[in-house]
């Protein structure tokens, strides 16, 4: 990940005092940045899709429009757990008007961050986890793991929401 962009993005979360949305995986907290945020719906079973990677859990219908579903769990690497009655998809809109939806495990709340509040990610970090945060915010003496979402959905996931898109169509 380019570290010029992970200073900028905490520069300007810290500037604005940029809202995020912060959810669960396991016991850990997690925030993206509002402005991300699309909308978050109650989990729904996807559609499969044969031949795409395991974390890509199919295409649901959102209003007519077909959205690609991924597990932000199994993406991210965790480990795997069922899903609960908490279990949520974040609908997200990425950069090229392309919305793609990720399963967590619960949302928790809108919260605001402050420059004093967030730090880099400790270089102890599980080095395929640490390539997909922009820092670590401390709020309430809780920690958040704050997600850098388009490093955690790579060139090669957006071929395969394209793709999805085009089976479904």
């Amino acid at each position: 990940m380019n570290e010029d962009y992970k200073k900028g993005m905490r520069a300007r979360q810290a500037d604005t005092n940029e809202r995020f949305l912060t959810f669960q995986l396991g016991k850990e907290q997690y925030a993206i940045p509002l402005l991300q945020v699309k909308e978050v719906i109650e989990m729904s079973e996807p559609t499969p899709i044969p031949e795409t990677p395991s974390y890509f859990k199919g295409i649901i219908n959102l209003r007519g429009q077909v959205i690609s579903v991924l597990d932000l769990r199994s993406k991210l690497k965790l480990s795997k757990i069922e899903n609960g009655p908490k279990t949520s998809i974040i609908i997200l809109d990425l950069d090229n008007h392309l919305s793609i939806g990720v399963i967590v495990d619960r949302i928790n709340s809108v919260l605001a961050f402050h420059e004093a509040d967030v730090s880099e990610a400790p270089d102890t970090l599980n080095p395929s986890l640490q390539q997909y945060l922009v820092g670590i915010a401390r709020k309430e003496d809780k920690m958040t793991l704050i997600l850098d979402i388009h490093a955690a959905l790579s060139l090669e996931d957006i071929k395969t929401v394209k793709q999805q898109k085009q089976i479904a169509a």
